[in-house]
């Protein structure tokens, strides 16, 4: 056995330092290759201890990596019958015979790794003209899959006529072309179930059916990281990857031979769903909505307004949700003598709906909500309808009445204290009941812990009770309000209201890691990603309830504002720009001041995203803002007083202004090097803008110089990882070659950006900013068609950002491979190249790309364009970091 394992200890550490060297993500291969040796002894250990007992079971190799070769081996064979000598001979050859193998396979796999780049691609090239009908689409799991977020509902009725036409036209078997069939109809009405069902009970005729919540842009990202992670994708798990996500289950829908069904649920808007619909994809997509609208522009699309349960219909339902007693008595007549008339009347209040009838007949059985009656049930409701509280937003129409005060009864009925959030220390007075293991709860800086394998016991009590009165829906460790149930969420008071949702803030806040002195949050992605959604949907209903006006309006917290704070410098961070000015326009609004040092944070965060989308002018009132309430409050060497100091020079600096930008970063950095250790990674971002600073001013040895400080400062904190930052440094390395006239270190430079960028984040800005700057590299060498293939790299992450129009850095790439293309080509692709540079110029002339106002490109008398200075005027639409 030790022999065994010193022949493999060498083929295996080779190939270990190969995929370690290698520019991709190798996880994966080193995993494989120890399931593929797991496996290969489990069959023929296992042949060998056949007839000596029972087969081993190998459920898990990767234990092998925890303990010793041989002891491994000893437990293995120790739990058979001693094996004979002539059987063991014929294991050790084989397994002498494969590690031969494997270490001749390994070697050729290092000579392969070390082949130059256009070595490789020559050999590419002749293999796939040798064999290019062959193309085969790797899948990365095992089929059917699904990601449906709940169970087959067992209650589900009628709608027979729908599911008949729905599968009529999505059935895969009838059609091969994108299929789209959309049910709408007002909220309540069962179109969501409905789906459910079609989705449950078609599971033979497709390989694939993923949900999709349609609600939220972060719902949306949500699903499509389920539907990567459920294809087992490469890197679907990872943190901060929503577009990746979003990208590899585009490419997939488009590329995949497999039959797949997508549900969009309530989805309400065609702006949220670019970027997600799978254009030219072959495959199914049924849609739920309120509105039967167009989203992807198809003339093709079919759909059903699905209608509200007629009076028949509704009995029937009544009927089935009342159980065999109700249903027996309805068959021997005797709801006619005293109940028919009353619970049609109480029928009849709900529309048809099949929400409202289910929750009527729960009600009806519950004798201490309701009464032992359908009658009695009737008369607790009239009493509720004359009692409720009015809404804080609106006058309630006749149908909302009617709801509210069946939901009201419902919610009266709640026999547990059950109305207040999970949480830990902060959960005070009539939260205690949910506290658990307070003595875990962590510190003030990040997450409380709580447990992940059983719910505390009144908790659990709480959410069956709750799913009892079919208040709730609890599926998969999933808990699920209806919209409409939440609407009927009536408060007596505005006291009341202001306790609920102060206690719901204090939860979410106390989940949220906190951000210092506007440092990076990148570490901290992956638990963002699970809160991020319940911080923004607070910040809506803060805002939507706050502006109601007298007493009745929500008012601010500390805590809130810090939360929202929180929440908007991660949104910062991934690039979702509209959701943080959102979310910072809420924080606004909850701030008890505008002087206040949180105000100002708000302010800096707001003007980091008015940067990123090139809008200078906002950006400019925002870090003044931040700059004068910091230069009130804070001392001059205070480290948090950098953070302003330091954004107005990345503010002058973008604005031509480099002398006072040079100033400004100059005290920052001063500040942060008497801070120390705590500053490093602050020192890093403010070394890298000032290189920008002497970049601007071409003084490409002191931003030489200046960068490799940053780089130093950052390898020093993450001990060389690949943190997104780093891509940002390489990236302004690049620049710097390049217009230094370098274009080989500046090729190396930007390969290096999207090394670490691909792996991280591989369609954040700075990724579309590196295949476009290695694309005008390339160019510059006379290398065009690897120009014009990095520039279409760099265009689909622009677009995938920018899915609704195109944005300024779509127009720049656009520009540029025309360009290209017409330097590369003949007089062919004129056709193309005059598309190209006609949606680049709608683009440069469109005013949201260009502060409000739009360029116009200069022409000459005979109505040419003047290149002269073209490039400057494409490279103004982009942030200046980027240009």
């Amino acid at each position: 056995m030790s022999s065994w394992v010193k022949k493999a200890r060498g083929p295996i550490e080779l190939f270990r330092r190969c995929m370690k060297n290698n520019e991709e993500d190798m996880n994966e291969a080193e995993n494989a290759l120890v399931d593929v040796l797991g496996t290969y002894l489990s069959d023929q250990i296992s042949q060998v201890l056949a007839n000596d007992g029972p087969r081993i079971a190998f459920a898990d190799l990767r234990r092998v990596r925890k303990i010793s070769s041989t002891k491994f081996f000893r437990s293995v064979l120790g739990s058979g019958s001693e094996v004979t000598k002539k059987t063991w001979k014929s294991l050790e050859n084989r397994i002498d015979d494969y590690l031969s193998d494997m270490d001749a396979t390994v070697k050729h796999l290092v000579d392969l790794v070390n082949y130059p780049k256009t070595t490789i691609a020559a050999h590419a090239g002749s293999l796939s003209l040798r064999n290019a009908p062959v193309v085969l689409s790797r899948e990365f799991c095992a089929f059917p899959v699904d990601t449906l977020v709940r169970s087959r509902n067992i209650e589900f009725f009628g709608r027979v006529g729908e599911l008949e036409r729905i599968n009529a036209y999505l059935d895969p078997r009838n059609n091969t072309k994108l299929r789209t069939y959309t049910l709408f109809g007002r909220r309540g009405v069962g179109k969501t179930d409905i789906a459910l069902e079609f989705a449950h009970t078609n599971t033979s005729k497709f390989d694939a059916i993923f949900w999709v919540n349609c609600e939220t842009s972060g719902a949306l990202r949500t699903s499509f990281a389920a539907i990567a992670t459920a294809l087992r994708l490469p890197n679907a798990d990872r943190a901060g990857c929503h577009e990746e996500n979003q990208l590899a289950v585009q490419h997939w829908l488009n590329k995949t031979s497999q039959q797949w069904l997508l549900i969009f649920d309530n989805a309400e808007s065609s702006e949220i769903l670019k970027g997600y619909w799978p254009t030219g994809a072959k495959g199914a997509i049924l849609i739920t909505s309120r509105k039967y609208y167009n989203f992807a522009n198809d003339a093709q699309r079919h759909g059903d307004t699905i209608k509200p349960f007629n009076e028949r219909q509704s009995w029937e339902l009544f009927m089935k949700l009342l159980g065999p007693n109700w249903q027996q008595k309805n068959n021997d007549s005797q709801i006619k003598e005293k109940e028919e008339k009353p619970a049609k009347a109480l029928l009849q209040n709900f529309g048809g709906l099949a929400i409202a009838i289910q929750q009527a007949a729960q009600l009806v059985n519950n004798v201490s909500i309701g009464g032992p009656t359908i009658a009695s049930t009737l008369e607790a409701f009239k009493v509720h309808q004359k009692s409720l509280p009015p809404r804080h937003i609106h006058p309630r129409s006749v149908m909302e009445l009617a709801l509210d005060s069946l939901w009201d009864m419902s919610f009266n009925g709640v026999t547990l204290d059950l109305f207040l959030p999970t949480n830990q220390k902060s959960l005070e007075g009539k939260l205690q009941f949910c506290r658990q293991h307070l003595s875990l709860s962590a510190s003030d800086t990040g997450a409380a812990l709580s447990s992940v394998i059983s719910e505390p016991p009144l908790l659990r009590d709480a959410i069956l009770e709750l799913k009892r009165l079919k208040l709730i829906k609890y599926d998969k460790r999933t808990l699920g309000v209806h919209r409409v149930v939440q609407e009927a969420m009536n408060y007596h008071s505005s006291q009341e209201m202001q306790m609920y949702f102060d206690s719901a803030a204090a939860v979410v806040y106390e989940a949220f890691p906190k951000q210092l002195n506007s440092d990076i949050l990148s570490k901290h992605w992956l638990t963002y990603e699970n809160y991020i959604a319940h911080g923004v949907s607070l910040s809506l209903q803060f805002e939507e309830y706050h502006q109601l006006g007298d007493n009745r309006a929500l008012k601010g917290s500390l805590q809130l504002v810090r939360l929202f704070i929180n929440c908007a410098w991660y949104l910062c961070e991934i690039c979702d720009y509209n959701t943080c000015l959102r979310v910072i326009t809420s924080g606004r609004l909850a701030c008890e001041s505008t002087e206040t040092l949180e105000y100002g944070k708000l302010c800096s965060i707001a003007g980091c995203a008015f940067y990123e989308l090139n809008d200078l002018e906002n950006c400019r009132r925002n870090f003044e803002t931040f700059l004068l309430i910091q230069e009130k409050v804070l001392n001059d060497n205070e480290l948090e007083k950098s953070s302003s100091l330091h954004h107005m020079g990345v503010l002058e600096c973008a604005s031509e202004n480099l002398d006072l930008a040079f100033g400004y970063l100059a005290r920052a950095i001063a500040i942060r090097i008497s801070a120390g250790d705590e500053a490093t990674n602050l020192l890093a971002n403010t070394y890298l803008r000032l290189s920008r600073v002497f970049f601007n001013k071409m003084d490409y040895y002191s931003a030489l110089e200046s960068i490799s400080k940053s780089e130093v400062l950052y390898l020093k904190i993450t001990d060389g990882g690949a943190a997104p930052f780093l891509a940002h440094i390489y990236y302004a390395y690049g620049n710097i070659y390049a217009a230094s006239g370098d274009m080989e270190r500046a090729r190396r430079s930007y390969i290096k950006s999207l090394g670490i960028s691909n792996a991280r984040t591989s369609v954040h800005p700075i990724a579309a900013a590196g295949y476009y700057s290695l694309g005008a590299v390339e160019f510059e060498l006379k290398h065009h068609e690897k120009s014009i293939e990095y520039l279409r790299k760099a265009l689909s992450i622009a677009r995938l950002r920018s899915p609704v129009y195109d944005d300024g850095t779509v127009a720049r790439i656009l520009w540029k491979t025309a360009v290209v293309l017409k330097e590369a080509t003949d007089s062919a692709r004129s056709g193309e190249i005059d598309l190209l540079l006609e949606s680049a110029e709608r683009a440069l002339e469109d005013p949201r790309n260009s502060g409000g106002c739009g360029h116009v490109l200069p022409r000459d008398d005979n109505g040419q364009v003047d290149e002269t200075g073209l490039q400057e005027m494409y490279d103004s639409l982009v942030p200046e970091f980027f240009r």
